[in-house]
């Protein structure tokens, strides 16, 4: 995949910590960073996911009744 360069601005405190979870985790800090992106991304789809099966197996019957009806 190919790389694109984004430059991130942290105060002090905030780009320190990044470094120290970085080297806990044996990882450079951008490869940390897009760790947590990716991980965010995949919360945010699972939950997507958990609410529209939620609607469908709460609504699926009207759904379903109203393409039936068009």
């Amino acid at each position: 995949m190919a790389k694109t360069q984004v430059n991130l601005r942290l105060d002090e405190t905030d780009a320190e910590l990044a470094r120290q979870a970085a080297a806990t985790r044996h990882m450079p800090v951008n490869e940390y960073v897009a760790q947590l992106i990716r991980s965010d991304n995949e919360q945010v789809r699972d939950l997507f996911l958990a609410g529209a099966k939620e609607v469908l197996d709460g609504y699926g019957d009207v759904i379903d009744a109203i393409e039936d009806a068009a």
